[in-house]
Formats: C-alpha cells, structure tokens, sequence
C-alpha cells in the first residue's frame, strides 16, 4: 500500500470544459480500481480534489499509483507519495522518467 500526500496546488486551477469533465471522469474510475477503501469514502475524495484541498490519499494500492498520481498531475497538483516497504517495483518500470 501507498500514502499520496497533496502538497499544494497549482494556481490556475482547471476551468469548466468538456475535458474537464472527462479528467473528473477519468479520476473517479482511477480511484474507485486503485484505492482500498469503503465507496463512500471513495465518492468524497473527488470533491475535495475539485475543491482543491490539501490532504492525503491513503490505502493506495501499488497498481493504482501510476494512474491517480497522472490524473492529479492533470488537474494540477503538486504531491508526494509515500511507498510500503514491500513494494513490487517492477510495476513501475513501464513509467517514463523525466527530468
């Protein structure tokens, strides 16, 4: 399992278009599959991620790590995540690193 920390947000936030709505789409499917928690703690994260709320995603599973950190970094975020010792990092490789 994995901790994402929310660090802060960037200052323009994203604006009211259709793509918009397919990003909040697109983050609801990503955290339902990729956090281990109850569906209606799942419901309330994504509006406190539209709200732009400073707080932390915890019980992430390692599979859905990639998928909501590239969603957050879409809509804007700035964040840290926190992995478990006993995770498998093969499922990271396919990540294209940048710098």
């Amino acid at each position: 399992m994995a901790t994402i920390e929310i660090l802060s947000w960037k200052e323009d936030p994203v604006g009211f278009t259709a793509w918009d709505n397919h990003a909040r789409a697109e983050l609801k499917r990503r955290l339902c599959s990729g956090i281990e928690a109850s569906p209606h703690k799942i419901k309330q994260i994504p509006k406190r991620i539209i709200e732009r709320e400073i707080f932390e995603l915890q019980n992430v599973k390692d599979e859905g790590v990639y998928g909501i950190t590239q969603m957050l970094l879409t809509m804007g975020a700035e964040y840290s995540v926190e992995l478990a010792g006993g995770v498998n990092h093969r499922l990271f490789r396919n990540i294209p690193k940048r710098q």
